[in-house]
């Protein structure tokens, strides 16, 4: 059986989540920008999750997001639920929009996790070599000078019913990360704008030592939804679980993560025997809201 994932309420993570086939369906226009934007908002109100930082890009998309109130699976169902329906109807399509594995998603487990994955979702689009910055990206992207205002999304049209139970019109909310909340919204503003202006001007000294440019908007928005990237995607790669600048956290985390898979197997097996009394480890998800099973408490 697959891995299990702990879910905390507090947890700062990264989610990441790719379209089928890699195909562009997430190719920005104004439709679907709206689309997602609304569809996000709505998931992050309704599940009490703090957003930081986002960029969704033609064919996958980044969330830096405060888990609040342990709900994290339940916002992701939510969100790439409608966003899938959504644009399906958009496009006349009818099969997965999403690709089939689970989303990625990377605990950040101190201060510099937390900023270098705001960065990283900030300049995916430099880093792909679509824009020479982030801000010149036409689809989805949080920008440094936004934090703190909320970002207003009306409903779209072609799929929800104009009087159906969801607003006319969402809020999304743009949070400070954990590590950086007790700093003025202009001085965390400044912070993330130089690390961002700092990773770009790497990006840039990459590609002229290579002799590269970039597609640019003009090339983004020509794109069909239905293409896919022409260089093959690495295969087989590991997908890491947690991220932190400090080697000691990071090795703690693991630990901790570690722990709890080898809890859970015990408890599973133990269960699966008929032991309703099992004890699984605090963090099991699935099965206490569905099963009712025994956690233990918080450390």
């Amino acid at each position: 059986m697959s891995l299990p994932r702990p879910v905390i309420a507090g947890e700062t993570v990264m989610i990441t989540r790719r379209c089928s086939q890699r195909q562009f369906l997430l190719r920005p226009s104004s439709a679907v920008n709206a689309i997602v934007g609304y569809c996000l908002a709505v998931a992050a109100k309704r599940y009490g999750v703090q957003v930081h930082a986002f960029c969704v890009l033609s064919n996958h998309l980044h969330l830096v997001v405060t888990d609040v109130d342990g709900k994290r699976p339940e916002f992701c169902r939510w969100l790439f639920e409608f966003t899938a329906k959504c644009l399906n109807a958009h496009w006349g399509r009818w099969e997965n929009l999403w690709a089939s594995e689970p989303p990625s998603v990377v605990r950040l487990v101190d201060a510099d996790a937390q900023l270098g994955k705001a960065v990283y979702t900030l300049t995916n689009a430099v880093a792909a070599g679509l824009v020479t910055e982030h801000h010149h990206w036409p689809g989805l992207v949080s920008l440094p000078a936004r934090i703190g205002r909320t970002l207003p999304f009306k409903r779209p049209k072609g799929f929800f019913r104009g009087k159906g139970p969801l607003p006319e019109q969402a809020a999304l909310a743009v949070a400070p990360l954990p590590a950086f909340a007790h700093l003025p919204h202009e001085r965390y503003a400044a912070l993330l704008s130089d690390a961002v202006a700092a990773r770009e001007a790497e990006l840039a000294n990459e590609r002229r030592a290579k002799g590269r440019g970039v597609l640019g908007r003009r090339g983004v928005l020509r794109q069909s939804a239905f293409d896919t990237p022409s260089r093959a995607e690495p295969r087989r790669q590991l997908s890491p679980r947690v991220a932190g600048g400090n080697k000691w956290a990071r090795i703690e985390a693991l630990q901790r993560l570690r722990d709890f898979v080898i809890g859970y197997r015990d408890a599973w097996h133990r269960w699966r025997a008929g032991d309703r009394d099992a004890m699984f480890p605090f963090g099991t998800w699935a099965l206490r809201l569905h099963a009712g099973v025994c956690c233990a408490q918080p450390p």
